[in-house]
């Protein structure tokens, strides 16, 4: 048990018994230990992952801030560049994309560093901070604001560098080789949140996800199809196509149907990951 949760429980057992009763006493408890439990979490250490974080490099530490001033014959120190708050933000972007599939992975994190060292040309101290950002964020995640950080991500950047960024969320998203239904909405919300027009988010996404055009001719449509038309068609070929109304046909056509069935299924599930239907 925590330190919180400790204080936390002595401080509600105390107030219990200055209120007395029983019930005064159990949930002055409960509460104690809830504050003491939200205390622990809000002020828990980064976590120690040396596998998830052997990435990123060790950066050297900021030197110390003079007392004075340089002493006669010394050069004056060079400062260390103060962290940007709209890494902090930019960060917050992309630990919201990773939660979306559970937790934060080796290869999300590889392509974390990779877009604020290739993209970004971020130094050693900021990418350093990077590391620390994710770190917090995975101990703290009340403190992840999502909201919060693309407005200040649609305030700061501009529109190709918010391109950019989204690209980035798109390659973090697929990093462990496919995209769930979970990371498409998220990534949705996130190109919304930046501002970005819609022809570029999907252009964006079927450079990422592939030409959908030959699981809409497996529809029976062309790709300027609407939303409505999509799924109409599915729905009406996945039930005339569906193996059971095989079965007395024998084996073959039985076996035919299912192979239409899935190619019918295979090509609903990429327009809909495509378009985020």
């Amino acid at each position: 048990m925590g330190a919180g949760k400790v204080l936390g429980a002595m401080v509600g057992l105390m107030l219990g018994l200055l209120i007395g009763g029983p019930w005064a006493i159990v949930l002055a408890l409960i509460a104690g230990v809830a504050l003491g439990h939200y205390f622990d979490e809000q002020n828990a250490p980064p976590p120690q992952s040396p596998e998830l974080f052997s990435d990123f490099p060790t950066a050297p530490e900021r030197p110390p801030p003079r007392r004075t001033g340089p002493m006669p014959g010394e050069h004056r120190a060079v400062e260390a560049p103060e962290e940007d708050p709209l890494d902090h933000a930019i960060v917050a972007l992309f630990m919201d994309v990773a939660r979306a599939d559970g937790e934060l992975r080796r290869e999300e994190v590889r392509e974390i560093r990779r877009y604020f060292e290739e993209v970004l040309h971020a130094d050693a101290f900021t990418v350093q901070s990077v590391g620390r950002y994710l770190k917090q964020f995975i101990a703290r995640p009340a403190s992840l604001k999502a909201a919060e950080a693309l407005a200040a991500c649609q305030e700061a950047l501009p529109a190709d560098e918010r391109l950019r960024l989204l690209d980035a969320l798109y390659e973090m998203a697929l990093a462990d080789g496919h995209m769930q239904r979970s990371e498409t909405e998220v990534l949705r919300r996130m190109a919304d949140g930046l501002g970005i027009p819609d022809e570029k988010i999907q252009a964006l996404a079927r450079q990422h996800l592939g030409d959908a055009t030959p699981h809409f001719e497996s529809l029976g449509l062309k790709p300027d199809a609407t939303n409505a038309e999509v799924k109409a068609a599915f729905r009406k070929l996945a039930a005339a196509h569906h193996p059971d109304k095989s079965a007395g046909l024998g084996p073959k056509a039985t076996e035919k149907a299912a192979r239409r069935f899935q190619e019918i299924r295979d090509a609903y599930e990429t327009i809909r990951k495509l378009r985020d239907l």
